[in-house]
């Protein structure tokens, strides 16, 4: 049987798996420019390019040196990870990206999980950033063939945790994947939400999400984008598709009902989507990704 003869509804399945198989490829369009971070480079949007920030940050560890002595000596003293803690990476961040009616704050984008940023980390720190930046504790989520897997495995399944970074929060509305290939390595995109508990899907917390590897496993990528869509519900707002936050009970008990209905309302939206799914693509997509050096830049 032909593409043409299959029924509508089975013929846009089939037109959506194949584009969630297919991966961009070193794309870059006639309307970016170059932008460098150190040994970086990563083709950007014209009008984000001209007031975007790039910085090296150094590695933010989850225990001062007076701290880690005084866990050693008693494991009750042991501090939570926040968003914030992460090895040394650079930092590209973009504030022309963001839709209308979402702010932040340059200064604490580090601690912001959907800021208008790539972030491109010294994959090996990932393990000695959550104890003082110099005792390794062999962990064994933060292994590089962990970091692998779990990347790779979200094609396939929705991880609840898949980025390296910790938070108080679940990854749910995971929707519209796609892998994509940058020059040195390969990644997977995915619309999605952190969520505490039932939540409505909202403006100002639905987001692109980003999560690569340099094939080398010297770098470890996370980009994010918040985005918006007409319909999406507003921080205030208590109902989308029918269901309701003065209903929360019925909320939380169907939730994984909501979180479907929600899915496909936004994979039927996708063209609508602002920033453009297909311009933050072609960005990643056009990624240089050289193994990690300190070395400095000429």
């Amino acid at each position: 049987m032909s593409l043409l003869q299959i029924p509508m509804s089975r013929r846009k399945l089939i037109k959506w798996a194949l584009a969630g198989a297919a991966s961009y490829s070193h794309a870059q369009t006639s309307a970016s420019k170059v932008l460098q971070a150190g040994p970086f480079t990563v083709a950007v949007p014209s009008e984000w390019f001209k007031t975007a920030i790039v910085e090296n940050i150094p590695l933010r560890s989850l225990y001062s040196t007076a701290a880690w002595k005084k866990y050693q000596g008693d494991k009750r003293n042991s501090l939570k990870a926040d968003y914030g803690i992460r090895p040394q990476h650079w930092a590209l961040r973009f504030s022309a990206a963001l839709p209308k009616g979402i702010l932040f704050d340059p200064k604490s984008a580090g601690d912001d999980e959907t800021a208008p940023q790539i972030l491109i980390h010294k994959a090996a720190q990932w393990d000695v950033a959550l104890t003082d930046g110099v005792h390794e504790t062999i962990s064994h989520d933060l292994s590089l063939q962990s970091l692998r897997k779990s990347m790779d495995g979200m094609l396939t399944k929705d991880d609840h945790h898949p980025s390296p970074v910790l938070m108080d929060a679940s990854l749910y509305f995971q929707c519209l994947k796609r892998r994509i290939e940058f020059k040195g390595g390969h990644g997977v995109r995915l619309v999605a939400q952190w969520t505490i508990e039932p939540e409505l899907m909202r403006f100002k917390s639905l987001h692109y999400l980003f999560l690569g590897m340099s094939d080398d496993g010297s770098c470890q990528i996370i980009a994010t984008f918040p985005l918006s869509l007409e319909g999406l519900p507003s921080p205030d707002d208590k109902e989308h598709l029918g269901w309701s936050m003065n209903r929360y009970g019925e909320l939380s008990k169907s939730f994984n009902r909501y979180e479907a209905e929600a899915k496909r309302w936004v994979e039927a939206r996708v063209e609508k989507i602002n920033p453009s799914l297909n311009a933050l693509d072609a960005m990643m997509g056009s990624l240089v990704a050289p193994r990690w050096t300190n070395k400095p830049q000429p």
